[in-house]
């Protein structure tokens, strides 16, 4: 069993998940998908995403996260990070990057 915490840290966005409007962004469709199958097949995994829209609270609370997009700024979102270290950035992982991210 993988007791594992994913976080997600995003850019800002309509709303919470970045999907809604009349036109969603598909990227973000498709990664919504993906974390509905990550939790399907990891019932443990705590999925947190924040965006700063919505809880700009939580970068603050992390101050690695804060530091990079200080130094990089926006564009080297969205962070990933598993238990605290981070292994992506700019880009959304597909399901199976995430999965291995998380077996190792």
């Amino acid at each position: 069993m993988i007791h594992k915490k994913l976080a997600i840290f995003e850019g800002t966005m309509c709303c919470e998940s970045g999907v809604c409007g009349v036109e969603p962004n598909m990227t973000l469709v498709e990664f919504n998908e993906t974390l509905k199958k990550l939790k399907k097949d990891f019932p443990e995994l705590t999925i947190q995403r924040a965006n700063m829209s919505y809880n700009l609270e939580v970068f603050v609370k992390n101050p690695d996260i804060l530091k990079i997009v200080r130094e990089k700024g926006l564009d080297t979102l969205p962070i990933m990070s598993i238990d605290g270290n981070i292994f992506s950035n700019t880009k959304y992982p597909k399901y199976e990057e995430l999965k291995q991210a998380l077996e190792t």
